[in-house]
């Protein structure tokens, strides 16, 4: 019965902590600024509004 216990546990820790990198790779990707996106939408902006 301990053994299951330390099995449970074993699995919880790397669980969790599966978890908090990912969390963390997907805040360190979403906090990253493209520039050039930013960019081009300012191109699109004059050109769309001729448009309409």
């Amino acid at each position: 019965m301990k053994n299951l216990r330390k099995i449970i546990i074993f699995f919880l820790v790397i669980f969790i902590t599966g978890i908090i990198i990912a969390a963390v790779s997907i805040n360190t990707t979403l906090s990253k600024k493209d520039s050039s996106t930013v960019v081009s939408s300012k191109k699109d902006i004059p050109y769309l509004i001729k448009i309409s």
